[in-house]
């Protein structure tokens, strides 16, 4: 590949429309680039997401025109005055480079600079000199003996809507998904993905139900309980000639929504008040999260089974069910290092909170961090680069004093043990904004590397979503135009230790 360096880097901010009818912070970046003997100028620009996740544990947005102003005082200075590109990891190692001076700078969960102005800034500067050199996402890691199988994440189509998204519903469960398990391309899993959703509004129309979608387009409607949804997801695979091994269903429960306020923190309880199933305690509710678990053969992934205050309930529900399910943990890690090491890296399977991580730009803040959120959770991460960031956000030594209290001596033992792990990292959605197509280079970046991947963006409609899904496609036709057999992850993408009845 011919040497690519890039040089004069312009950045700005500005506010752009949302999808969520409000407005949201835009990177723009604009770089000289040499290729050869070509010279010529460039613009990217790359939305983030306004976001629903603004807890204090993770990367906290300031007001869009502070965040203008923070760009152009505290991060413009930062940028480098040029990157030559060789190889793919010279994008990589440029990105985590500007973006641990964001980290230093920023204060603690970039509160002082803005989460948003971070991000926006961070994910902007790496699709500019992705796009510079001409590298694509899935060859900036590329494995020993060179790419010849990419495995494609499993998509989790939300098509179901519970919870605080539909007021008035009796599903305490926030969202319900219908995954394609058994498809041969990507393609093949958006073509099952559609028949799906269509059928599915047909039933409702049968049934006298409204067809009405909320924000991540998965269908609202009122249901008679918190089983409803799943058995309805069953009835349509059926109609359009799945078995249970060629599909899967999974949850986002979003428990966090039923522990809120003081009280029920304090006492590790929670209200089941869209259901009317009432206050139950902690090994209660983990009771009725096995009820959903057992309600299909092939019910495979349930994020959230407990609330971000209660990492018990996460490590009971692991410890009980996590060999029979994929128990993604959201917000209680909220894609921060200092959560997912703790969190995974415990000898015994009932030490830890989960086998999955969910995996959200927004939550981190910076594209790097991102990345090693991924790259920890599944096996991949550089030791040295874990740890150069963990002092800059100051976060070591509380990481090691938990890690001390789980019997692990070491960083390195921590990140050793996960990797032995085989555990999955979950990519989601409310990480991209306006026309952006940024958030499907996560997934596209590990299929090279792991088979461990997943995937959402919400049901297979609306503009959002597809520009988060047709990238996909592109990329898996130019594979195979490569001659680079593209696999789905399948059953064979759960975390090693999760057996479900319908394969077995």
């Amino acid at each position: 590949m011919t040497t690519t360096t890039v040089s004069n880097f312009k950045l700005k901010g500005r506010e752009i429309l949302s999808s969520y009818a409000s407005f949201t912070l835009e990177g723009e970046i604009t770089a000289r680039v040499r290729r050869g003997l070509q010279t010529y100028t460039i613009t990217e620009r790359n939305g983030i997401a306004k976001g629903t996740s603004d807890g204090e544990a993770e990367a906290i947005y300031i007001a869009n025109d502070k965040a203008i102003k923070s760009i152009e005082k505290n991060i413009v200075p930062l940028l480098p005055k040029k990157v030559v590109i060789n190889k793919p990891g010279d994008i990589l190692d440029a990105c985590a480079e500007f973006d641990l001076k964001l980290v230093k700078g920023a204060g603690h969960n970039k509160k002082v600079w803005g989460g948003n102005a971070c991000l926006a800034a961070s994910t902007v500067f790496f699709q500019t000199l992705l796009k510079a050199s001409g590298y694509r996402a899935w060859q900036l890691h590329r494995p020993r003996g060179g790419l010849k199988t990419f495995y494609m994440p499993n998509i989790a189509f939300n098509m179901v809507c519970g919870g605080e998204h539909v007021p008035g519903t009796r599903q305490d469960i926030q969202e319900m998904f219908f995954i394609a398990m058994n498809e041969k391309s990507v393609k093949g899993v958006f073509e099952t993905g559609v028949k799906f959703f269509k059928q599915f509004e047909k039933n409702l129309v049968r049934d006298k139900l409204p067809t009405g979608t909320a924000k991540e387009r998965g269908f609202v409607f009122p249901v008679k309980d918190n089983f409803e949804g799943i058995k309805r997801i069953r009835e349509c695979a059926r109609q359009i000639g799945l078995k249970p091994s060629d599909y899967a269903i999974g949850t986002d429960n979003a428990f966090s929504e039923i522990q809120k306020g003081p009280k029920l923190r304090k006492s590790g309880k929670y209200d089941m008040r869209f259901s009317g199933m009432g206050i139950k305690t902690r090994e209660q509710l983990i009771e009725f999260n096995a009820k959903v678990v057992k309600s299909a053969p092939n019910f495979v992934t349930m994020e959230d089974p407990g609330s971000e205050a209660d990492v018990e309930a996460h490590k009971l529900m692991n410890a009980l069910y996590g060999d029979r399910v994929q128990v993604v943990v959201d917000d209680a890690a909220v894609t921060q290092m200092r959560f997912i090491i703790p969190f995974l890296a415990a000898p015994e399977p009932e030490n830890r909170a989960g086998n999955s991580i969910l995996i959200k730009l927004n939550q981190a803040g910076t594209f790097t961090e991102t990345c090693l959120a991924a790259e920890i959770t599944l096996g991949l991460a550089d030791l040295s680069r874990v740890e150069q960031f963990l002092f800059a956000r100051n976060d070591i030594k509380n990481v090691l004093k938990q890690l001390k209290e789980l019997g692990v001596g070491s960083l390195k033992e921590a990140i050793n043990n996960i990797s032995r792990g085989g555990f999955s990292a979950f990519f989601s959605h409310r990480s991209t904004e306006g026309t952006s197509e940024f958030l499907p280079y996560m997934p596209l970046m590990y299929g090279a590397v792991s088979r461990k991947i997943w995937f959402k963006a919400g049901a297979p409609n609306g503009e959002r979503n597809l520009q988060n899904y047709n990238p996909l496609i592109r990329a898996e036709e130019e594979m195979r135009g490569s001659k680079i057999k593209t696999v789905v992850a399948g059953f064979e993408g759960l975390p090693d230790n999760v057996k479900i009845p319908a394969i077995q």
